[in-house]
């Protein structure tokens, strides 16, 4: 299931639908417009009115992934795991605004408490392991794994063997086709920019880099050793008739 705050949310949803097939994916939109800081009264109300919107047949799901765009939603998620009774949660933080480190322990500590699995990566796209349903679901989405094939110099084919949630792996392993090898990798961190997602420009002060900056070292980061394997090959078995 999917509680989502917008457009970028929706499509993260769609995207994680369309490239598992197999999974049934709930999207809800939660609204927006939530108080910054509200009480525990106002908490519970608006909680209440975001878990009415879930389908029956959703409440008890595996995973919820939890992609709000106001920090007054994200106060939600521990009452909001509660009530929808979820196995594991991921919150994803491509904005540093969103969910400051001293929230993420104050919802961290919560879920905890509840029994919930938890994961805030810091993007979304960083996402490689996690525990129970949060590991299946980084099989195929999140730090991004690739596989490319050469053509002289040029490459010929990419395959994604896991993507980020938001498409952009997709988008950049549609691009690279073409391109010449030794520029791939550059590439792959432009295109992994430019495409339209939530990770922003503000700097995360633990890790000293903003969140769009890190997706793109990600992307390169995944072309480079696809390049390299592909090299390997190459030059262990020759290129072929």
């Amino acid at each position: 299931m999917a509680l989502y705050q917008g457009w970028y949310g929706e499509r993260i949803a769609g995207h994680v639908a369309e490239q598992a097939p197999d999974w049934t994916v709930r999207a809800v939109d939660m609204g927006k417009g939530f108080p910054r800081l509200p009480d525990d009264e106002t908490l519970e109300r608006l909680a209440g009115l975001v878990a009415e919107r879930v389908p029956s047949d959703a409440i008890g799901t595996d995973l919820m992934l939890f992609l709000a765009e106001e920090t007054g939603a994200c106060l939600l998620l521990p009452e909001l795991a509660s009530r929808l009774d979820v196995r594991a949660v991921i919150c994803p933080v491509d904005d540093y605004r969103l969910v400051p480190r001293g929230l993420e322990r104050q919802l961290t500590e919560e879920l905890h408490e509840s029994g919930v699995l938890y994961a805030f990566p810091r993007p979304f796209c960083s996402l490689s392991a996690g525990q129970g349903p949060i590991s299946l679901f980084a099989e195929r989405f999140g730090r991004p794994l690739v596989e490319l094939e050469l053509l002289g110099d040029v490459v010929s084919a990419v395959k994604v063997l896991r993507g980020a949630p938001c498409g952009s792996t997709h988008y950049m392993a549609r691009r690279l086709v073409g391109a010449r090898a030794d520029e791939a990798p550059r590439l792959a961190g432009l295109y992994v920019q430019i495409y339209p997602c939530l990770a922003s420009h503000v700097e995360d002060p633990v890790l000293g880099e903003d969140m769009i900056h890190i997706s793109g070292t990600l992307a390169k980061a995944a072309v480079e050793k696809a390049l390299a394997k592909a090299l390997k090959l190459r030059h262990n078995y020759g290129e072929g008739e």
